[in-house]
């Protein structure tokens, strides 16, 4: 194949572009934003740490990153409240922020792939710039363009423009997400872990790398809601926060309270399914494809759809990949989205039947980071449960 255009360049677009590369592939990136070197690690408004775990460590090893994970990430050994672990991690898993993910894989690409992988920065690609039928990006012909641009993509909507019978089916969930910087953290609190500060409301606590930092790091908690708080005055945050996620308050000083009074609550709980992830010479990927509320596994999806796709190109024609494509990742995105769907902030049932679950030992949440399990496996073993994972009022 002579050249693929990769819309998009996030971890799942870079992740695909160096798998491609790693088969002498070559491949143009559109990426919308700066270098990730120049651009920041997080966005205190909107970011909030991740872990890259099984499904994202499969594709990680997939394009030989591990060492270059290490060098921008933290190491993951998993979740824990006051001290006591209770979700651990063994095999090797990195937390941090989307830039440093960023950061990981352009690393590794500008070392080893720039002969094959040309990233055309500040390049914002509207859907009126792509046919996807003729495989035509800002009048640049390929044989084959990738939308790995979010959950905004222009990609799929160029494609329920031109693609016949391609629907695109969108839900929301009351899940909305209050960020919080930790400041005072010193040694109370274990970089190498998502630290639980409160159940309900639901509050997680992670490190992004930061060098300017006195640990080199930054701790940011991120407290799931219901509503769309708004506070008054950092003192009715302070007063909010007393009650509601008390820790918080030792590890934060009274600026990063004053700050986190002014931020507005971010919406978690959009879902978006598409009823293809492929037309005419269109292949759809990560968020782009099927964007669904954070429970720990939008970014190992992305990376993850990033693998399957390259591995769908190397088993057939060029011509029928986004089809085996399609047919391997559409069950795992419809499963994950399906898993995603179950979580209610402040919710006592969920808070329930995850305790439930997790005495049986069978979690779905904790489940879905398992490099050995499929989506699709997990949703069924839930599933069996009955009632307690069968349905939720506002889910499929």
């Amino acid at each position: 194949m002579a050249d693929i255009a990769i819309i998009g360049g996030g971890p799942g677009g870079l992740t695909a572009a160096i798998a491609l590369a790693r088969r002498g592939i070559r491949s143009t990136v559109f990426e919308r934003d700066g270098h990730p070197q120049d651009m920041p690690r997080f966005n205190p408004d909107r970011s909030f740490p991740i872990d890259l775990t099984g499904h994202g460590l499969k594709a990680v090893r997939h394009i030989d990153a591990v060492a270059h994970f290490d060098a921008h990430m933290t190491r993951f050994h998993g979740i824990r409240n006051r001290g006591r672990i209770f979700d651990p991690w063994s095999e090797p898993g990195w937390i941090g922020s989307r830039g440093d993910i960023m950061r990981a894989l352009m690393s590794l690409a500008e070392e080893r792939h720039l002969d094959l992988i040309d990233v055309a920065f500040r390049r914002d690609i509207r859907a009126d710039d792509v046919d996807v039928h003729a495989g035509k990006v800002a009048g640049q012909t390929f044989d084959l363009v990738i939308g790995s641009d979010g959950a905004g993509s222009a990609v799929r909507k160029a494609m329920q423009e031109q693609v016949e019978g391609f629907t695109v089916e969108t839900s929301a969930l009351p899940n909305y997400g209050l960020i919080l910087e930790l400041d005072h953290v010193g040694d109370t609190l274990d970089r190498h872990y998502l630290e639980g500060l409160a159940m309900s409301p639901l509050a997680l606590a992670g490190v992004t790398i930061d060098e300017s930092g006195p640990d080199g790091v930054r701790w940011l908690c991120v407290v799931g809601v219901n509503t769309p708080h708004t506070f008054a005055s950092a003192g009715e945050a302070t007063a909010w926060l007393r009650r509601n996620v008390p820790r918080a308050l030792e590890l934060a000083s009274e600026q990063a309270v004053a700050e986190f009074s002014r931020r507005e609550a971010v919406h978690l709980g959009q879902r978006l399914t598409c009823s293809h992830l492929h037309g005419g010479r269109a292949v759809l990927l990560g968020d782009a494809a099927a964007a669904f509320p954070p429970i720990g596994q939008g970014g190992n999806a992305a990376l993850e759809s990033a693998m399957v796709f390259d591995q769908a190109l190397a088993s057939g024609p060029p011509a029928t990949a986004g089809a085996r494509f399609e047919e391997v990742w559409k069950p795992e995105a419809d499963a994950l989205t399906w898993i995603s769907s179950q979580v209610r902030y402040q919710s006592p049932w969920m808070m329930a039947r995850m305790a439930i679950s997790r005495a049986l030992g069978v979690n779905p949440m904790n489940a879905a980071k398992s490099s050995l399990r499929s989506y699709s496996e997990v949703r069924r073993s839930a599933r069996r449960l009955g009632p307690l994972w069968a349905a939720t009022p506002g889910t499929d």
